[in-house]
């Protein structure tokens, strides 16, 4: 890791200001991964649902991974 600087994230609306240690690399990934989690922004939507919104879908796409990663243990024990 690299020494902390800050780095910025935009989520619908609003951009932060994080101060992370994380390599750039690392963090333009998982900022793409929250853009795809954020998708198009409705009209008129407020920034609260927007964050919903995304932290439902990360959440989603994190249990999907999980599920998968799941069966793949499973079929490795029991070809062990």
């Amino acid at each position: 890791m690299r020494t902390p600087r800050d780095v910025y994230l935009t989520i619908g609306k609003g951009t932060y200001t994080l101060n992370s240690s994380i390599e750039n690399e690392d963090f333009d990934r998982i900022r793409s991964l929250i853009d795809d989690a954020c998708g198009e922004i409705i009209k008129g939507a407020k920034q609260e649902d927007v964050l919903m919104l995304t932290c439902v879908r990360l959440a989603y796409a994190l249990d999907t991974v999980n599920g998968k990663l799941k069966k793949i243990l499973e079929k490795i024990e029991e070809s062990n």
